[in-house]
């Protein structure tokens, strides 16, 4: 597969021009269609870096072509060097075009990542909910699950949470917490709320721990 410098190359062979000899001297001979032939053949140098696909490639071809113009010892006479400027402005007219394509495709592509982040959901919110969903991200009360249905039953009581009525605290007791592990379900949680107050005590077995604890907080209130 030819390179950029086969191809450039190729076009300092058509710039050494022909060699012919007068008089026994080697004089350096250029035909009417000298220069229209170097810049053609410039011609399918561009078409070769046109063909890369990447624009990124494409513009370390066209810098590649600058650095070989400058270098080339090719270009040894006036005439030549008036060829090299010809090309050298062709090449900066290239790179000014794709630099700014490529500065227009960054544009678009950072104005489409912006807008397809604003049309995706609220991925925070609702993943934070389906975290909270999830057994494993609820409070894990370790007792018994008729201590937790007392502890909830007095903190109500004593005013430290908002009056509701009874349906509701059974259904935020079960979303926000589990029992050494297990879900929680309304049903459930009333039956062990039903079977405390059917208790003399009105407690769940080793109800006065929750007494205790609520006791506690009160007097920190105080």
């Amino acid at each position: 597969m030819k390179t950029i410098k086969d191809y450039f190359n190729k076009l300092e062979q058509k710039v050494a021009g022909t060699v012919e000899m007068i008089d026994g001297v080697e004089v350096m001979t250029y035909s009417p269609r000298y220069r229209y032939s170097i810049v053609t053949y410039f011609g399918v140098i561009k078409r070769f870096i046109r063909d890369q696909y990447n624009l990124e490639n494409q513009r370390d071809l066209w810098n590649e072509t600058v650095n070989f113009l400058n270098a080339s010892k090719a270009f040894d006479n006036e005439v030549k060097e008036e060829i090299r400027k010809e090309l050298l402005t062709d090449c900066f007219e290239q790179l000014r075009k794709l630099n700014k394509k490529i500065i227009r495709l960054q544009k678009n592509t950072t104005v489409e990542g912006n807008a397809e982040k604003a049309n995706k959901p609220d991925t925070t919110v609702e993943g934070n909910a389906e975290k909270a969903s999830k057994p494993d991200e609820k409070f894990n009360w370790q007792g018994r699950q008729s201590q937790l249905v007392y502890l909830i039953e007095q903190l109500y009581e004593k005013g430290f949470l908002s009056p509701m009525i009874q349906p509701d605290k059974h259904r935020l007791t079960a979303q926000h917490f589990t029992v050494n592990g297990k879900s929680l379900n309304r049903e459930n949680l009333a039956q062990a709320n039903q079977n405390n107050h059917s208790n003399k005590s009105g407690k769940p077995r080793d109800g006065e721990k929750i007494d205790q604890i609520i006791s506690a907080v009160k007097n920190q209130n105080h």
